[in-house]
C-alpha cells in the first residue's frame, strides 16, 4: 500500500475519504464479479432446457473463477483498511483552518457519491438475482421440470438488497459526520462507522459463503 511507503502518516480528512473512495472501488468491484459468477451458475442450470449442456463445462468454470476470489478479497479487504487506517492516525491532526478547506467539502461530497453508487450496484445485481429466479421458475412450470436449488436459493437477492441499504445508511453517516468534523475544526477518524463497515462487510461474507454452499461446486 501507498500509505505505508510512499506517504507521511497525517490525519487529514481528505486522505482517509480517498481511502474509502478506493475501498469503495474495491467492494463495487468484488460484487459485480461475484453476481457474474452467480448468474453463470444459473445460466448452467438453464441450459438443459435449451439442449446446450455441452457449454455446461464453460459457465461452471466462469462460476468457479468469479465467485472464490471474490469472497476472499472481500475478506481482505478488512484487515488492509484497518492497517491503513491505523498507519493514518499515527500522524499529526491538520489545523482547524485547512479542516474549513473548501476542499474538504467537496471530498466529502465526492466519496458519499461512492457509497451511494456502490450501494446501488449491490440493489441492482439483487434485482437481478430476483428476475433470473423468476425466468427459472417459469422454464420449470413450462417444462414440467422440478429445481430443487430454486428453493434453496429463495431470498438469496434479499442479502444484497440488505448490504445496500446498509451502504447507503453508512454513507449518510460519513457525510453528517465529516460535516460535524469540519465544523468543529477537529479530525477525528470515525472508528465507529469503520467498524459498522467491517461488521456489514463480514456478514456479506457470511453470506457470499452460504450462498456457494448451497449452489455447490459443480
Amino acid at each position: 500500500m501507498l500509505l505505508r511507503k510512499k506517504l507521511p502518516p497525517v490525519r487529514e480528512p481528505r486522505l482517509y475519504l480517498s481511502m474509502e473512495r478506493s475501498y469503495l472501488s474495491l467492494i463495487k468491484f468484488v460484487i459485480v464479479a461475484f453476481g457474474a459468477g452467480i448468474l453463470a451458475r444459473k445460466f448452467a442450470i438453464a441450459l438443459p432446457f435449451f439442449h446446450m449442456e455441452r457449454l455446461l463445462p464453460f459457465f461452471l468454470a466462469l462460476y468457479r473463477i468469479l465467485t472464490i476470489p471474490a469472497v476472499l478479497v472481500l475478506i481482505a479487504i478488512i484487515p488492509f483498511f484497518w492497517r491503513d487506517l491505523r498507519y493514518v492516525a499515527q500522524g499529526p491532526s491538520v489545523s482547524a483552518q485547512e479542516m474549513r478547506d473548501p476542499r474538504v467539502y467537496f471530498s466529502a461530497e465526492r466519496t458519499f457519491l461512492a457509497w451511494i453508487r456502490t450501494a446501488l450496484s449491490s440493489i441492482a445485481f439483487a434485482f437481478v438475482l430476483a428476475k433470473f429466479d423468476f425466468i427459472l421458475r417459469k422454464f420449470s412450470t413450462v417444462f414440467h421440470v422440478h429445481i430443487s436449488m430454486l428453493q434453496r436459493l429463495a431470498g438469496s437477492n434479499v442479502l444484497f438488497l440488505a448490504f445496500g441499504l446498509a451502504l447507503m445508511i453508512l454513507g449518510f453517516w460519513g457525510l453528517f459526520g465529516t460535516i460535524a468534523s469540519i465544523r468543529q475544526g477537529v479530525c477525528l477518524l470515525p472508528y465507529g462507522r469503520y467498524g459498522s463497515t467491517a461488521l456489514v462487510l463480514l456478514l456479506l461474507s457470511l453470506g457470499m459463503i452460504r450462498l456457494l454452499w448451497i449452489m455447490g461446486w459443480n
